[in-house]
């Protein structure tokens, strides 16, 4: 019998990442990384191979993170991004005749994103800078150790919504600007600046400007939309047009069109898309306005952090590959420039990085058993490259089993089952339901270490996709628009009854139900609003919309997403808000927060928490300080670990892990009834940026050198109009296939997205408030809880770490390799 996957297994694994390509596609190189348990960080080198060698021939060895890779045109050099003390800096590696690298940077807050200009003789790279120091007053004495940037400052002016940023902290007047140094080494150049941030950016194939996404407009910080510049090498910008909410503008190889990504209008929920704009003239082109998915990655697990949306072109300038999510994967398709969108690479798995030249594809891709590896593509024959964790050939890895669902107005859904090893059929086994984030992300054929613990722990593990979640078109999308807690608490809740009637071997009296950020937003809705479940771990949540509206660091998200400025009104936002049902809660609940989470504040999981402890329910509360949203993706790995145990251990306290026999008919917990959420007329017109995208108009000539910059100031406005307000007293009874005709005048209507973008109508959606019938809630039994077990064992605290030496400088070939063929286990202390 297999081992069972375990906590500290974290320590393990390895992750592969941001694969590139050298232009004669004969060499990869590609980060790895891991969590090294005895310094108690996120650690990674770069490795670099022939692709067809079993064996790496170079890596870098720094003693933290050296991340980044990117190749010289000549593919002689790699430029990378390695820690220096508290900050990142740009790095250049002679590959063919090694030695140590050479630092270029030493920008004092920090460099990250370094790209060579097409001719080699320079590279570009986004670094952090004071650009308003009127928003800090900064501590003038010197950090207080080489770990530390600088001293918590004395004082923070805010007078923008863009202060703050989850993973990064506090602005404190810094903004990150473009950058370009020589590539042998000199006095780096910077090329923007400013109160506002460089998202992404891209070199002209005749390495004289770039082009650059950002909003360097005033009110930038009420708009959504980003734009695009123009900026030459003397620091000279000129706005190319915006617009859109865009992102990955990549000039084409003959340098007559820019690509970029966007969705069909600034409203959330829009499919992203892929778009054109020729330089000679005329608006933005749509290529994928007939594809129906979205030109991102999608899919979630806790192996890696963010989403991808990587584009790149042919060198011959046909056709443009990028990726693109559909339902539960991630694959890599190409579009040519008459809209002929192709498969290159799918499959049940998440592809969620990749890179093209001269034929060939590297792509990074994840399945239901594998964290990551590299696999090549060339002349339609795929293979592996990599094996990063063999021992997890020695794991039990449960085998997702795929589910399909009806909606009771007859969506169509889907989800997937883990069963724990030695699976009976003929027994019944303690449940949990895993409810996804975003709320448009999705559940996927991807590596899930949460979820697999849960499983070889003895739960049976189910999580779907309700609707709201990518990956199924843009109507799917869109349908929790404005109607959080509605058509998305349906779907899940009719979903596990369809699942326990199925399957046969799920124990309804033993249900425990948990998820993060959104998801944990749904934990506490559903515990507020049904007693079946036994057990709940709500994390990185949202309990109060009212208090959580303007308060995260991504408000006009919020505000599209939930509707216009409530105030004075506030009774919308409180109906659908969790912790206004916090009396009706009888399930134990865990709530685990990030201390620095900027996104779903701790304050909403102290809100839960406080209401709940002084109604005397069953709640308990883990802190974890200095982490972010994404503790669970990237935190310091002991509090990573910490976090499974306190999940795996809460559902086992209260669930209980063995399995029992299959009761009589007579003793089978009844299902209970669904309430379904009150009115879908919430939702408004929002008038925040929702003016339609401007044609992306080049002045004539496109002479940066020669034109004066030209900006053109952009300024939402707020809405202010109110929304009638129709207080339920109780929750009505989940609609039936008669209610369709009422479901589809309140429905959001479906934007398409046209080939050339235009002047797109405000969203106008029903404004009739719908009666509800006023009944009471019925008291409901408190359930009969398990006996609690034993306290489980307390783990044995990591040793201190040793004090880390000052790194050497990075040699190619002193370091050994680092990859499946011999890389040493991290060792658990």
């Amino acid at each position: 019998m297999a081992a069972p996957l375990t906590f500290d297994d974290l320590y393990r694994f390895r992750w592969i990442d941001h694969v590139r390509l050298s232009r004669d596609g004969e060499r990869v190189a590609y980060q790895v990384g891991w969590a090294d348990a005895s310094s108690r960080q996120n650690r990674s080198r770069i490795v670099v191979r022939r692709l067809l060698d079993p064996e790496p021939i170079g890596a870098t060895g720094g003693a933290l993170r050296d991340h980044s890779p990117e190749w010289s045109p000549d593919g002689r050099k790699l430029a990378f991004v390695s820690r220096v003390g508290a900050a990142d800096q740009l790095f250049v590696l002679d590959i063919t005749t090694g030695g140590t690298a050479q630092q270029l940077s030493a920008v004092p807050e920090g460099a990250s994103a370094p790209a060579w200009s097409p001719d080699g003789s320079r590279i570009a790279f986004v670094g952090a800078v004071l650009s308003d120091p009127e928003a800090v007053v900064d501590d003038p004495r010197p950090a207080e150790g080489r770990e530390q940037l600088r001293r918590p400052p004395v004082a923070r002016v805010v007078r923008r919504l863009d202060y703050k940023h989850d993973g990064q902290g506090y602005v404190d007047g810094r903004n990150h600007h473009l950058f370009v140094v020589p590539a042998t080494g000199g006095d780096a150049k910077q090329l923007t600046s400013g109160a506002w941030d460089v998202t992404d950016y891209d070199w002209s194939p005749d390495s004289t400007r770039l082009v650059v996404a950002g909003n360097a407009e005033p009110e930038a910080d009420l708009q959504r939309e980003l734009n695009l510049y123009l900026v030459d090498l003397q620091a000279n910008r000129l706005r190319l047009g915006g617009g859109f909410y865009l992102s990955s503008p990549i000039w084409s190889p003959k340098g007559d069109q820019i690509a970029f990504i966007a969705p069909n209008g600034l409203d959330v929920g829009l499919l992203e898309r892929l778009w054109v704009v020729p330089l000679s003239g005329g608006g933005p082109r749509c290529l994928t306005a007939d594809f129906d998915q979205a030109v991102n990655d999608s899919v979630i697990n806790d192996m890696r952090a963010g989403h991808a949306t990587r584009i790149c072109w042919t060198a011959e300038g046909d056709r443009i590959y990028f990726l693109a999510s559909g339902p539960g994967v991630t694959g890599i398709h190409s579009v040519d420039l008459q809209g002929d969108v192709r498969e290159e690479a799918g499959g049940r798995r998440r592809i969620y990085d990749f890179d093209v030249a001269s034929g060939v594809i590297a792509f990074c891709a994840s399945d239901a058993s594998s964290p990551g590896e590299l696999f090549m593509l060339t002349h339609g024959a795929e293979a592996r490259v990599t094996d990063l964790n063999p021992w997890l050939h020695d794991r039990y890895v449960a085998e997702p089993e795929q589910h399909y669902f009806t909606a009771p107005d007859g969506w169509r859904l889907e989800g997937w089952i883990l069963k724990p090893q030695g699976h009976d059929p003929d027994r019944v086994y303690p449940t949990v339901l895993e409810i996804h984030g975003g709320p448009h992300a999705q559940y996927g054929w991807s590596f899930f270490h949460e979820l697999q613990i849960l499983a070889s722990m003895g739960f049976v593990v189910f999580y779907m996709n309700p609707r709201g979640s990518d990956g199924y078109g843009e109507r799917f999308r869109r349908e929790v628009v404005r109607d959080w807690a509605g058509k998305d608490y349906i779907d899940i809740m009719s979903s596990l009854d369809q699942i326990i009637e199925r399957a046969g071997y799920i124990d309804a009296s033993r249900l425990g139900v948990g998820g993060g950020s959104y998801g944990g937003y749904m934990t506490n809705w559903i515990i507020g609003h049904t007693d079946r479940f036994a057990a709940a771990v709500s994390m990185r949540s949202i309990s109060n919309l009212v208090s959580e509206y303007s308060q995260h660091d991504i408000v006009v998200w919020g505000v599209l997403q939930l509707g216009p400025p409530p105030w004075p009104d506030l009774d919308e936002l409180w109906r659908r808000s969790p912790i206004r049902y916090v009396q009706n809660i009888r399930t134990p609940l865990l709530l685990t927060a990030g201390e620095m989470d900027l996104r779903c504040a701790m304050s909403q999981s102290e809100e839960m928490f406080g209401a709940m402890r002084l109604l005397g329910k069953t709640v308990e509360l883990v802190r974890f300080p200095e982490e972010s949203h994404d503790l669970s993706r990237n935190g310091r790995p002991d509090r990573r670990v910490e976090r499974l145990r306190r999940i795996g251990g809460w559902f086992e306290r209260f669930l209980g892990t063995a399995a029992a026999d299959r009761p009589a008919p007579e003793q089978e917990t009844q299902v209970l009834a669904v309430p379904a959420e009150a009115s879908r007329e919430w939702a408004k017109t929002i008038a925040i940026s929702t003016r339609p995208p401007e044609s992306v108009l080049v002045e004539e000539p496109v002479d940066v050198a020669a034109e004066p910059e030209v900006i053109q100031p952009v300024v939402s406005e707020l809405a202010t109009a109110e929304a009638p307000i129709v207080e339920p007293e109780a929750l009505p009874d989940l609609p039936g296939p008669s209610d369709e005709a009422e479901d589809a005048a309140v429905s959001l209507p479906t934007q398409t997205a046209p080939a050339v973008a235009e002047a797109a109508p405000v969203l106008e959606l029903a404004t009739n408030p719908v009666d509800e019938p006023e009944t009471e809630l019925e008291p409901v039994a408190e359930p009969e809880l398990l006996a609690e077990p034993e306290p489980l064992a307390e783990p044995e605290p990591l040793a201190e770490p040793e004090p880390v030496s000052e790194p050497e400088p990075l040699v190619a070939e002193t370091e050994p390799v680092l990859s499946a063929f011999d890389e040493p286990d991290a060792e658990l202390e």
